[in-house]
């Protein structure tokens, strides 16, 4: 059987502690032929950090890791510009890339990620992820992740792109790609800075691209204290800008009623914003959000609580 050598590529900024178990979950994987690019964005510890970093990749490194690079950029430009730097320095058949702290979540995970790529006939796929908690504990039930895979692989790339007007469905840590599939379609959109995948999945919709879905779990993503469903301003910023110009001007999912669904969406993406900035504002402030945004408060709050409700229920089962 040939093997295509996988990109694996671990974009950072600043948090060179997650690499370790990330690097330690790498390091397990029985496929053949690794190629390892780790791509720093302007860390200020960069310096600091690299000695340590390289001397633990030298000492703990696999036989089937065959090349290991090292890219820094002088000044911090974003997750989207530090990616697409990376992925244009990946000479593998395969590129997969994981944040720090993340991990896989078995040592044939690669494998099967190749195997199955391979199967569909794909130039993309995606695996299930599973959150873990500082503590360790397992939630499979994400926000961010599709409940229906079963129901993803069924659709055509204009059915699916619907489904992500109405959200990101399609978790970043998850997916799985040849490198052809960057050449032949582009890269990430410089429309954000930091969300680098709900633009791209969107692009990829649009290019009538086919996605395969394989319902096993091969990412553990970490949910870490900043991470649980506290969003930035960055962020929100980011998410807002996606909604704005890629697709409020193309969606036509509710006709006559579709400007009236798009002003809910962009008062609940407020919501979102005021949320972010609540440590930040007076409580004159928090008051005139609560009077502009409270029921799309309670509504995110009770999304939140349902799906704790919902990974409670399936550890007792």
């Amino acid at each position: 059987m040939q093997h295509g050598t996988i990109s694996f590529v671990i974009p950072v900024y600043r948090n060179f502690d997650g690499i370790y178990p990330t690097l330690d979950s790498l390091f397990l994987q029985d496929y053949p032929s690794i190629e390892l690019i780790i791509s720093d964005d302007g860390s200020p510890n960069y310096d600091a950090e690299l000695p340590r970093l390289t001397s633990y990749i030298e000492t703990h490194r696999t036989p089937n890791i065959v090349r290991v690079l090292f890219n820094h950029l002088p000044e911090n430009q974003g997750t989207v510009c530090n990616a697409n730097q990376a992925y244009q320095l990946a000479t593998g058949t395969y590129i997969k890339d994981l944040s720090p702290e993340d991990t896989l979540a078995a040592p044939d995970a690669l494998s099967r990620y190749v195997s199955f790529l391979n199967q569909s006939g794909c130039l993309i796929c995606f695996c299930r992820q599973e959150g873990v908690t500082e503590t360790g504990e397992s939630v499979p039930h994400l926000a961010s992740s599709a409940e229906d895979y079963d129901v993803l692989r069924t659709m055509s790339p204009s059915q699916l792109r619907n489904r992500l007007f109405a959200r990101n469905c399609l978790p970043a840590p998850a997916w799985f790609a040849k490198r052809e599939l960057f050449e032949k379609y582009g890269y990430y959109s410089s429309l954000t800075r930091l969300v680098e995948d709900y633009p791209y999945w969107l692009h990829l919709c649009n290019e009538q691209v086919p996605i395969a879905f394989m319902d096993d779990v091969l990412i553990h993503y970490r949910l870490s204290s900043s991470g649980g469903g506290n969003y930035s301003p960055a962020f929100i910023k980011d998410v807002i800008a996606i909604n704005e110009k890629a697709i409020f001007p193309f969606d036509r999912r509710f006709g006559l009623f579709q400007p009236l669904y798009n002003a809910l969406k962009k008062a609940g993406l407020m919501a979102y914003m005021d949320l972010a900035l609540w440590e930040s504002y007076t409580p004159r402030k928090k008051v005139s959000a609560v009077f502009r945004h409270g029921p799309f408060f309670l509504f995110i709050r009770l999304q939140a609580f349902l799906f704790r409700m919902k990974n409670r229920n399936t550890k007792r089962s």
